[in-house]
């Protein structure tokens, strides 16, 4: 249960970062600001199956993964 609970913090900790590095990028033209909000939606997709579930329906998000279809190794 700790371990499920530290889980989860790591990766809402670690989707809030980029999604501050994204704002950054927003307000600096320097810094590229869609790499950063793209590993932001991939973190808070791992910690959350809510959200995971509601970009699992997007029209946009079915057809992305269509295109690039998961490899097993």
């Amino acid at each position: 249960m700790i371990l499920k609970t530290l889980h989860k913090t790591a990766w809402i900790t670690a989707g809030t970062f980029f999604l501050l590095l994204t704002v950054i990028g927003l307000l600096l033209p320097i810094i590229p600001q869609l790499p950063f909000f793209l590993v932001s939606v991939l973190c808070f997709m791992r910690c959350s199956t809510r959200f995971n579930t509601w970009m699992h329906r997007q029209h946009w998000f079915q057809r992305l993964k269509a295109r690039f279809p998961h490899r097993h190794r």
